[in-house]
């Protein structure tokens, strides 16, 4: 009896050393959730007038993006190191390093408006504009939501690394404690995914989300009232800096607003 026991152990000891184990980042590739894709450039001497309706333009080429396999595209711009930086958020069902190679210049008219008026990042590839940064991040929490919305609205936020944490920055977000996911769903956010980026020797974060509630400022108040939120931030804040006085992260203005 003991034998038959003992080959049992065994072939399940092997089962579980065959079986493949992916990384969160691997295994949300393979989830089939669309990827996110987030860009970094700059608008230096751009009057904001003539970048609100390039970014409009851009936007509204609906049909030419859909068939670049693009959507929701969003684009922020916000002051960071002197300079204004342009973050441009989409979302694509391109598969692996396909979705995530996609650039938008190509793909439509409004684009290619929008990307002539940039700055290209200094470590954007030869003949592009965009930088694609790392993508970090996300708690998408937009199936089985439990809340009625009528309407959606993008944010962009920005924050600094501090270099000096980024591992304990990167260990806490491959683990995201589910009391804070619950209390980020409680709050009405969704599709909250986050992107790092190097300048110079900075490292700075992009985030995008999305808010389906009518009052951010009492949603915002409900969800750092959470406990797990309160020492998620414990962990999670000493990692950031304070780029504009507005505390760990500053909100992105969206362009063709």
């Amino acid at each position: 009896m003991l034998l038959p026991i003992i080959v049992l152990v065994a072939l399940a000891a092997g089962l579980l050393v065959l079986a493949p184990r992916f990384s969160p980042y691997e295994a949300l590739r393979l989830s089939g959730e669309p990827q996110r894709v987030g860009l970094l450039a700059f608008a230096d001497g751009v009057d904001r007038a003539a970048l609100d309706a390039a970014a409009r333009q851009a936007a509204e080429d609906q049909a030419e993006l859909a068939q670049a396999r693009v959507a929701n595209l969003q684009i922020f711009v916000r002051e960071l190191a002197g300079r204004p930086a342009v973050f441009a958020y989409f979302e694509t069902a391109a598969p692996g390093l396909d979705g995530l190679t996609t650039v938008l210049g190509r793909h439509s008219a409004g684009t290619r408006a929008l990307e002539a008026r940039l700055t290209p990042h200094p470590r954007a590839a030869p003949g592009q504009v965009w930088l694609r940064m790392e993508w970090m991040n996300l708690i998408a929490t937009t199936t089985a939501f439990p809340h009625q919305h009528q309407a959606v609205q993008p944010l962009g936020l920005v924050s600094g690394l501090k270099p000096a944490s980024e591992p304990q920055y990167r260990q806490l977000h491959q683990t995201n404690w589910p009391g804070v996911v619950d209390a980020m769903v409680q709050a009405r956010h969704r599709n909250w995914t986050t992107f790092l980026a190097e300048l110079d020797e900075a490292l700075y974060l992009f985030t995008y989300a999305e808010y389906i509630g009518t009052n951010r400022d009492a949603d915002n108040a409900v969800m750092a009232a959470d406990p797990a939120t309160q020492r998620w931030w414990k962990q999670t804040q000493p990692c950031l800096i304070d780029l504009h006085g507005e505390g760990s992260w500053s909100i992105m203005q969206r362009a063709g607003d």
